[in-house]
């Protein structure tokens, strides 16, 4: 099998595992059982859990920015673009991603490795958030704002996806801009 695709196999398994059990039950063994091979196999594409764990994170933000520009690139109005892109950041649409981001967050409050990728995601957001707020006239120091309420969303959508739906998320961050754009 083609490496690239066996190593996304692998993170697609990762991702089950810890939205099912949690990121402590995503040993090498479980993740291997889960995708019906061995160990040994998973060992072939990844030599540790932390090597894992650090190409699902890299990816994971990769796909949220090719989700962010694709969307940017889009029609639409500024204000309208830049709320589906954080609907996007904010996982809206998969409360189960939602949870696998947040044991991946929780995760790089202690390991250094982990929280240099975070910071350097959080980072990236900050900074689409602040050009984009900057290309409308608008103060683009609102980004680290943007950002904290993103987190807050993706947050609650992994721990009471039932109380933030995805109605309710979309709408607290509409809000949010409207009230942006609105002290122009």
């Amino acid at each position: 099998m083609d490496p690239v695709e066996r190593r996304r196999q692998v993170v697609a398994a990762l991702y089950r595992v810890v939205d099912a059990e949690g990121l402590d039950a995503a040993s090498l063994p479980r993740i291997a059982r889960e995708l019906n091979a061995t160990t040994g196999l998973l060992q072939k594409y990844f030599r540790s859990k932390d090597e894992l764990l650090l190409f699902a994170q890299d990816q994971l933000l990769e796909e949220l920015t090719a989700s962010v520009q694709a969307v940017l690139d889009q029609e639409g109005s500024l204000q309208d673009r830049l709320h589906r892109s954080l609907c996007a950041i904010a996982l809206v649409g998969d409360a189960a991603r939602a949870r696998v981001w947040l044991a991946f967050a929780a995760r790089a409050a202690a390991n250094p490795v982990l929280l240099q990728r975070h910071v350097e995601g959080a980072r990236l957001i900050r900074d689409l958030c602040r050009t984009v707020l900057e290309g409308a006239g608008l103060d683009g120091g609102e980004a680290v704002g943007l950002a904290a309420l993103v987190d807050g969303v993706t947050a609650q959508r992994a721990l009471e996806p039932e109380v933030m739906t995805e109605e309710v998320a979309t709408h607290v961050i509409a809000r949010h801009l409207e009230r942006l754009w609105g002290s122009t």
